[in-house]
């Protein structure tokens, strides 16, 4: 994976290409193209020769990530209502347009978020002005060029010393970006950026002041400035541009460390360009009265900066920042509503395209397997047909002519059932069979007794008969008493014939079982 980070400044254009490998992340390539101050339309080209001096065959790819200079950014502490970042970036604009100097439909915002506070979340909102972003990116659509993302050069300041591991996430440091206009200082405390600001007094300040105080031509200034041939004269105006900055920079350290949740600022580092510059280390340190040391990154990180000559060390920071949250992104970027990449649009639409794909294969497959499915259960269900019809034809061979098996096999069991039930065989009282073997059990062989009715129904009987006396019916009654099969028998008629020697009678009983 290889991800450009490119700063356009105004001193030159700047570009760092990172690469990343087993070991951890190298510049594989770097450019450095100068652009000297002239006209705005002199200005521009050379910005452009610039680019395509970097760039010559325009993007082949590779992500590439812009850094916008800190003096075109508006920096304000917010407290966002929501913990989740999609819903802060739904109000953010809301909460930072009374902050701002402009209409809220002039800028792009995005926020850096910090600690949680309360149920909300602080933040540094970042604002940047549209017309400020139309500039750069027409320049780089010349140039063949379209950056993934637009990010604020503090928040690639930050990503150095998070990549670097300046103590990012303990205590309270800073870092100030020595540039040619200005100098960019940000702080952060425990792994959360602070604080940002842009200073007006940077390389260039002493550059003007050299010429007006020795004479000398621009060339002439910046040639004693890079050699640090400065004689004592000179020393007392550098003397004085620092003393500029380092007022500048104490009111800031103070006006943070006196708020709600300033902390006391434990080190300052320093790189940029003009951190080159003799004596700055010393000067700065002095006068600010803190711990100031110059930013070696060949030390913190020698793979890193490994093919790229160590003059140029300072002056690529911001661009190598800007590459590295490409290689290991955050979450900022001012490409957003108008300015949205084409890129990404292009990402996005291959990876709703996909996912079409996706929904469209599973859709078939889903329509497959509902067809397999629905053809072997329909196989299955004639194959059971044809198995429920061959036994039914074995059960009922007689059968000439079928319509519905089991509606014909339910209609025979419930015939054959009500005939099985017509002579008890399925009641669990008894059937009469088994009635009239226990009247025979109970009748002894020696009586006459002549059975002449029968009535039997679920819950009873009625025995109609004669006998040869009334004793023999008396007999009778008691035994049929002490039958399990029976009982409250009731001898509910007795008398005699008109036959000689009949008695006629009538037993009434309920089922004992």
């Amino acid at each position: 994976m290889k991800t450009w980070g490119l700063d356009i400044g105004s001193s030159g254009i700047k570009a760092v290409e990172l690469t990343r490998t087993w070991k951890g992340f190298r510049a594989t390539r770097y450019g450095f193209r100068p652009t000297p101050n002239g006209k705005k339309e002199e200005f521009l080209a050379e910005k452009l020769r610039g680019l395509r001096g970097i760039f010559p065959d325009g993007e082949k790819g590779e992500s590439l990530v812009l850094a916008v200079p800190s003096q075109r950014t508006m920096v304000h502490r917010v407290l966002l209502p929501f913990r989740e970042r999609k819903k802060n970036l739904r109000v953010v604009k809301f909460e930072t347009e009374p902050l701002l100097p402009f209409p809220i439909d002039q800028v792009v915002v995005d926020f850096c978020a910090g600690k949680e506070k309360g149920e909300g979340k602080e933040a540094l909102t970042f604002a940047v002005l549209k017309e400020d972003l139309n500039g750069p990116l027409s320049l780089m659509q010349e140039a063949r060029l379209d950056p993934e993302s637009i990010i604020p050069e503090s928040i690639a300041l930050l990503w150095v010393m998070k990549h670097l591991g300046k103590e990012v996430d303990g205590g309270t440091k800073a870092l100030l970006d020595l540039g040619h206009e200005k100098t960019t200082l940000i702080i952060w405390s425990d792994g959360a950026l602070a604080l940002v600001r842009s200073i007006p007094i940077a390389g260039a300040a002493v550059s003007r002041a050299l010429e007006q105080k020795l004479k000398i031509t621009p060339t002439e200034a910046a040639g004693l400035k890079e050699r640090g041939l400065i004689d004592p004269a000179g020393q007392a105006v550098v003397s004085d541009v620092f003393l500029r900055l380092a007022d500048e920079i104490k009111r800031t350290l103070l006006a943070y460390e006196s708020g709600p949740e300033g902390k006391s600022v434990e080190k300052i580092f320093l790189t940029g360009g003009s951190a080159a510059l003799a004596g700055i280390e010393k000067n700065l340190g002095g006068l600010l009265e803190k711990p100031a040391a110059i930013l070696h990154l060949e030390e913190s990180s020698p793979f890193l900066l490994r093919d790229i000559p160590q003059e140029y060390h300072h002056t690529l920071t911001v661009a190598l920042g800007a590459a590295l949250w490409g290689s290991w992104p955050g979450e900022m970027n001012f490409r957003q509503e108008e300015f949205i990449s084409s890129k990404k649009v292009k990402k996005e639409r291959s990876r709703i395209t996909l996912l079409l794909s996706y929904v469209v294969i599973l859709s078939l497959l889903g329509i497959a397997a509902f067809s397999t499915g629905l053809y072997l259960k329909e196989r299955r269900y004639q194959d059971l047909k044809a198995e429920i019809r061959k036994e039914f034809l074995q059960a009922r061979p007689g059968v000439k002519k079928v319509v519905n098996e089991m509606q014909q096999m339910k209609g025979w069991v419930q015939e054959e059932k009500a005939r099985v039930d017509a002579l008890g065989g399925l009641s669990k009282a008894g059937s009469p069979l088994e009635v009239l073997h226990e009247l025979s059990a109970m009748t002894d062989p020696a009586w006459k007794v002549k059975v002449t009715e029968l009535v039997i129904d679920p819950e009873g009987l009625e025995l109609n008969g004669e006998a040869d006396s009334f004793d023999t019916v008396n007999r009778l009654k008691a035994k049929l008493d002490r039958s399990s099969f029976f009982k409250d028998v009731q001898l509910k008629t007795a008398r005699a014939s008109t036959i000689e020697n009949v008695i006629e009678f009538k037993l009434q009983m309920k089922r004992g079982l």
